[in-house]
């Protein structure tokens, strides 16, 4: 078994993650909203032109790469959005044409999928290295465009540092491929968490086919792309999400990217954690297990922040929440309950492709990366409204007083209209009023859920139907699975 992103693993993700500060924006087309924590602009105008100081504003649709230019200047004729905490000048989200199923969206390059990676960076001077791995060990580099949302201080590692000029090198990946990577920068005085800072990255996606989030301090294997993809496909599903907490670089690859490791994590293990009323439901460490299904990823309910890879769609129609200032521990019940309700399915990968620093950080540096909860003025009062929603926008916590969380924008980042949220709640055996769940790796791990979940596929391919399971009886499922294999099945995670 392996430790997977919890605490201490968090607490380095947040070193990226929690690089989502406060964006910076120019409400200068659409309106500019009152909005008190973290929180973004509202939909830029999205819908059509609009005329700036002159300026002919793209429609959203139209939004091209880059997002930001490499002086760190948002075009123009793209617009921007405001956020309300800060004043940082944000790039507008993309979106499909109103008249444009979602589900067909996404760029093709000679032929090959686009892919958009999201990588929210503290400080973190690892980033460099990440983003040239991304690009040295894929089979098709020309087709992945990474986004980047940048908190540093004036002498900190920037993501795009080089060895040696480009001028002398220009062979160099972050040289060679300068122009597919766009950077958004912010002081990181300004960080409020990772939820802010990768808000702000979701909105450098510009419809790519694939849309992957990973955190800066990541090891690739050779071929992942081609790998990861395939993965995706074996699925047959076009609401996969391939979610995980990625496992350790220690003795996962060679020096030259070659895979070594061949067990794989899988998210089973939660529960709640904090006082009520905020209560809750985080990730902890979790099982690392030979892969279920040798032909493919294995069905979980839960999706994680470190490592997301879906279709485009996914990021349009389940954004981060600019909303959630000071968010870390609970960002990712909240999103993964929000793209359940949406129709999304998630899937542990049955092989990985990149890992994460966790315990190996203490040998080369990271101890010493900051948080972004360090910075002096942390906002408490807004963390504790940003909490509030968190937990009340998916119905966990149905006992907050309304009063006490921010309301704007609900239905852009709330939960969607393909599934309840109280079936999530009764099938998984999550009790929010009481705040209390049910250890549910005896029916993850065993591969049973995969197995009864995925038999209701639908045909088109858009989500398993989860009419067909209102009645499953999950509780009476993993009774049986105890009593059957007793203490031969390990759940802690190591």
């Amino acid at each position: 078994m392996k430790r997977k992103e919890e605490s201490e693993e968090e607490e380095e993700e947040d070193s990226e993650e929690v690089e989502e500060e406060e964006e910076r924006g120019d409400d200068e087309r659409s309106k500019e909203r009152n909005h008190s924590e973290s929180g973004e602009e509202e939909e830029e105008a999205d819908t059509e032109e609009t005329e700036t100081d002159g300026i002919t504003v793209k429609s959203a649709w139209e939004l091209a790469w880059p997002p930001v230019l490499p002086d760190g200047s948002i075009p123009r004729e793209e617009g921007s959005d405001v956020m309300m905490l800060t004043g940082l000048q944000v790039p507008r989200f993309w979106t499909a044409k109103p008249e444009e199923d979602l589900n067909t969206i996404g760029t093709k390059l000679n032929g090959l999928e686009t892919i958009f990676l999201m990588i929210a960076s503290f400080r973190d001077f690892q980033c460099p290295l990440t983003i040239t791995l991304a690009y040295a060990r894929a089979d098709h580099p020309e087709r992945l465009f990474v986004g980047v949302v940048e908190q540093n201080l004036p002498d900190d590692v920037s993501c795009t540092d080089t060895d040696v000029p480009c001028e002398e090198d220009p062979e160099q990946m972050l040289c060679k491929y300068r122009d597919q990577i766009s950077v958004y920068k912010m002081d990181a005085g300004m960080a409020t968490g990772p939820v802010t800072a990768r808000h702000i990255g979701d909105r450098l996606y510009r419809g790519q086919y694939f849309a992957m989030q990973l955190d800066a301090h990541c090891v690739f294997v050779n071929h992942w792309d081609t790998d990861l993809i395939e993965q995706w496909r074996e699925t047959e599903n076009e609401m996969a999400v391939l979610s995980t907490y990625m496992s350790d670089t220690t003795n996962s690859t060679t020096p030259d990217g070659e895979l070594l490791r061949e067990s794989v994590p899988i998210l089973c293990n939660s529960e709640f954690e904090g006082d009520m009323p905020e209560r809750y439901l985080r990730h902890g460490t979790q099982p690392e297990i030979d892969p279920l299904f040798d032909d493919t990823p294995a069905l979980s309910p839960f999706w994680a922040a470190g490592l997301s890879f879906a279709r485009g769609h996914f990021i349009v129609r389940v954004p981060y929440d600019g909303y959630q200032p000071m968010v870390f521990q609970g960002e990712e019940i909240s999103l993964g309950i929000r793209g359940f309700t949406h129709g999304y399915d998630f899937y542990a990968p049955r092989q990985s492709v990149v890992f994460h620093e966790y315990t190996a950080t203490k040998q080369n540096g990271r101890d010493a990366v900051p948080k972004f909860w360090d910075n002096p003025d942390k906002k408490e009062e807004e963390e504790t409204r940003a909490y509030a929603r968190s937990v009340s926008i998916i119905k966990m916590a149905t006992d907050i007083d309304a009063s006490l969380w921010d309301h704007r924008e609900v239905d852009k980042y709330g939960l969607g209209d393909v599934r309840s949220v109280d079936l999530f709640y009764k099938i998984f055996l999550v009790d929010p009023v009481h705040r209390n769940s049910t250890q549910l790796c005896p029916f993850i791990m065993s591969g049973i859920m995969h197995t009864n979940f995925t038999a209701y596929l639908r045909e088109d391919g858009l989500g398993i139907d989860y009419t067909y399971l209102e009645d499953f009886d999950t509780k009476a499922v993993i009774a049986a699975r105890i009593a059957e294999v007793g203490d031969a099945e390990d759940y802690s995670g190591q």
